[in-house]
């Protein structure tokens, strides 16, 4: 399994590994360039077991990669070589721990790195949890066969005909010229140009109950860079919402710089962002439901963008 060396900036600022000498021993597999990345991975293991678990011994290296106890505790000492105050030997339990006091990560580790391990099921029970590190609600999964279809169409620039069911009118034959597939964390959609319409729109592929591959090219005007609003990205000012007393627990959470988050997003997703981020989109802020802790600042920004916004409707087809 191939590991990325990176690590959250609040523990350290970005720190490459430094290359792994060749020591003296002549049956050290260091002396062969392929192994060094695989050596990496497992000192890396070494430092994620310190940080996320505060403990590791010899059978965590020869359980995770299959190797045997000399190898493992070269590891260890490879480790100890680059950072001897990050750990420090408990005898009587025969395991290494983690000294907090000294701990200076050599390896970064990007929060969202982190947080794919913690919610995969077998990382979070290699590092010693019962089930899932952190539980997250399930996401509905079209079916593969229609992502499969997708795929080809996109990357072979071709129309697909597809069977779709619409909530307005129900089932249809349609033809499209897919570019792109996107998530919104509870569905999976496929951005497309669709003929009949003539425009460009969202389908949920969950929706589509067949489709069928045409040996039709897609014509220029229905690519990807022909769709504007694909292409145009929406500078977003989010604030925690006016109602909320204590706004310092809502700048914690969204990580907030001097009170605002900033992002960046498509102009044809920003419906799907302040959606799922339950942003007040109204002018002055004047939704009341709770479950809307942030406000969208500079609510200017998304005047005459298609798509329905919390408090603001600016249009549905």
């Amino acid at each position: 399994m191939n590991y990325t060396h990176t690590h959250d900036t609040d523990l350290k600022d970005k720190i490459k590994p430094a290359p792994i000498e060749v020591c003296g021993d002549k049956n050290m597999d260091l002396k062969k360039p392929r192994n060094q990345s695989f050596i990496e991975d497992r000192l890396w293991y070494i430092e994620w077991l310190l940080t996320f678990r505060g403990w590791f011994s010899r059978s965590d290296l020869m359980g995770k990669f299959g190797i045997q106890e000399a190898a493992a505790s070269r590891d260890i000492r490879r480790y100890k070589e680059k950072a001897e105050s990050n750990l420090y030997l408990n005898h009587a339990i025969k395991r290494y721990e983690v000294n907090l006091e000294q701990f200076n990560p050599i390896y970064t580790q990007p929060a969202d790195a982190i947080y794919s391990k913690l919610i995969d099921l077998d990382e979070s029970q290699s590092l010693g949890f019962e089930g899932y590190g952190i539980e997250t609600i399930p996401q509905l999964s079209p079916a593969g066969n229609e992502i499969a279809g997708i795929s080809r169409a996109i990357l072979n620039k071709k129309i697909l005909k597809i069977d779709y069911c619409s909530m307005s009118s129900g089932s249809s034959i349609k033809k499209i010229a897919p570019h792109s597939m996107f998530h919104n964390d509870l569905k999976t959609y496929v951005r497309c140009y669709d003929l009949e319409r003539s425009k460009f729109l969202d389908l949920v592929i969950g929706r589509i109950s067949h489709s069928y591959e045409e040996n039709t090219d897609t014509p220029e005007a229905f690519q990807i860079n022909a769709d504007t609003e694909w292409n145009t990205y929406l500078s977003l000012e989010l604030v925690v919402h006016p109602r909320i007393t204590h706004k310092e627990a809502i700048q914690r959470d969204m990580q907030m710089t001097q009170g605002v988050k900033k992002v960046s997003v498509r102009k044809s997703l920003a419906q799907y962002w302040l959606r799922r981020w339950c942003v007040d989109c109204s002018k002055d802020g004047l939704m009341t439901d709770t479950a809307y802790q942030l406000h969208l600042r500079n609510h200017e920004e998304i005047e005459g963008v298609h798509g329905y916004f919390p408090g603001i409707n600016n249009h549905l087809d």
